[in-house]
């Protein structure tokens, strides 16, 4: 981070209520959308770290509206765990001086502040099935947790984010044009997503339970306690919203239940893994299962299909757009992404009768209770 960066970053910090004068900061993280940041701050004797964000509001248009969100999910999230005595954490979130959760510069940028926390770890691949299990019941508590959220429904910080058939029909409005003229060298890979559009009809939110769901449920956006394993505390909270529970599911599966990470250039590396989707499906039940219902249950076997093909058509899209969404670490970075996705995809179709199996043993001593 060059010198101009680390005191534009420390003059931003500086605008929140932080216990201590900001010694150093780092580039933290490696999300697709956010830019974030870790400060260290002195305070005497001790060092408080904090995470600041820098909103992307290109992608997320109304940021004030986002952080609205943030704060009611977090303070409702906050007061079960303090009822229950548990000592899972939650993302807090620290006040600018003005009153308000986050900072607007003079560039017009929206920047928040939360406190670190400490004890935990991130995967992008789980290193056992231990893991997955636990990253699906903490998503499946965050899930169970904010059932009862109370008021109006959240605003949707991203309208249509898992709407899949917007998603296809988009995608080949952008085939259609073509205007970059790369459509002939990714052939195989439009081929290869127009013979799977009835994926796209599969699971629409208006036909299922409208539950506060997180809708970006990658194995890396949990904190598992470096010790325990235990999952500690789930983050990114930005597209937190009203949802479908399967979007959930399914995400997480994507990341947790594959054998390589999602950008893998070597195609070779990339599968299914069917032990741990047994496992997520366990851990995710054990937290969510009271309050799912039948028609949820009936598509956990395909969700992850269905979430791995609409972000193999989003990774293709930005890519025939030149791109504009995703960040990119490299020169067809995106092709990279949308090849893996595509293969992992082919991999869950070819282990769909075991994934199916799987559910059924697992989710049939929970609908012999719920139909009792």
């Amino acid at each position: 981070m060059a010198n101009h960066t680390k005191s534009f970053i420390s003059e931003v910090g500086h605008q929140f209520n932080l216990d201590g004068y900001i010694g150093s900061s780092e580039v933290h993280g490696n999300g697709n959308v956010n830019d974030t940041f870790l400060l260290f701050c002195e305070d005497g004797d001790s060092l408080n770290r904090y995470t600041l964000q820098r909103i992307n509001h290109d992608v997320f248009k109304n940021p004030e509206g986002l952080m609205e969100n943030f704060s009611r999910v977090t303070r409702h999230l906050q007061s079960k765990i303090e009822d229950e005595g548990s000592d899972k954490k939650c993302l807090n979130l620290v006040a600018a001086k003005d009153g308000r959760f986050f900072h607007k510069d003079s560039n017009g940028n929206y920047w928040r502040v939360t406190k670190f926390i400490d004890g935990g770890r991130s995967f992008d691949v789980p290193e056992d099935i231990h893991q997955a299990f636990e990253a699906a019941k903490a998503f499946g508590d965050f899930q169970a947790k904010l059932a009862d959220l109370p008021g109006d429904p959240l605003i949707e910080t991203i309208p249509d984010f898992h709407n899949t058939r917007m998603r296809f029909d988009y995608f080949r409005s952008v085939c259609v044009k073509d205007e970059l003229g790369l459509l002939n060298e990714v052939q195989d890979l439009v081929d290869f997503a127009m013979e799977r559009e009835h994926l796209a009809d599969l699971i629409k939110v208006e036909n299922f339970p409208s539950r506060v769901v997180h809708n970006d449920t990658k194995l890396n956006n949990v904190l598992l306690h470096k010790t325990t394993g235990e999952g500690m505390c789930v983050v990114d909270l930005d597209t937190v919203m009203t949802g479908c529970v399967l979007h959930d599911f399914g995400d997480l599966v994507r990341t947790a239940a594959c054998s390589a990470l999602e950008d893998e250039p070597g195609l070779e590396k990339v599968f299914f893994l069917p032990e741990t989707f047994e496992a997520i499906v366990e851990g995710y039940l054990e937290t969510a299962g009271n309050i799912l219902e039948p028609i949820e249950i009936e598509h956990l076997a395909i969700a992850p299909q269905i979430i791995t093909y609409e972000l193999g058509l989003r990774f293709l899209t930005d890519y025939l757009e030149g791109d504009l969404y995703f960040k990119i670490k490299r020169p067809l970075h995106n092709l990279d992404r949308v090849r893996a996705q595509f293969r992992l995809l082919a991999s869950m179709e070819e282990h769909f009768d075991q994934a199916r199996q799987i559910v059924d043993v697992c989710t049939r001593p929970l609908l012999d209770r719920k139909s009792v």
